[in-house]
C-alpha cells in the first residue's frame, strides 16, 4: 500500500485470510500513519507515523471479512486517506 495526499493506494484489494504481508509506503510529503480494522471493530492495528518516504513493512493474520484502512491524521480521512480491503476464506 503507498500512502500520497490524500489517497491510499492498496496494491490488492482482495487477499486470503491468514497471515497477510503488509507495506506501507509515505510516497507522500506529509507524513502519514495507517490504520486497519475489520468491520465495526472498536480495535484497530496501527503503523507510524511514517514520515516521507519512510517504509513499513510486517505480516498481519487476517480473518475472512470487510477491513477499513485510513490516515488517522487530523483531517487527511475526510481528503480521501481510506480504502478497503476484501478478505476472503
Amino acid at each position: 500500500m503507498t500512502e500520497i495526499e490524500y489517497r491510499l493506494m492498496l496494491s490488492e484489494a482482495v487477499v486470503k485470510a491468514g497471515p497477510v504481508s503488509l507495506e506501507a509506503l509515505d510516497a507522500g510529503m506529509d507524513p502519514h500513519d495507517l490504520r486497519l480494522r475489520r468491520g465495526d471493530s472498536p480495535a484497530a492495528f496501527a503503523v507510524g507515523p511514517l514520515s516521507s518516504g519512510q517504509r513499513w513493512d510486517g505480516v498481519v493474520d487476517l480473518r475472512p471479512g470487510i477491513y477499513h484502512l485510513w490516515c488517522s491524521l487530523p483531517g487527511h480521512w475526510k481528503l480521501g486517506m481510506h480504502a478497503t480491503l476484501r478478505v476472503v476464506p
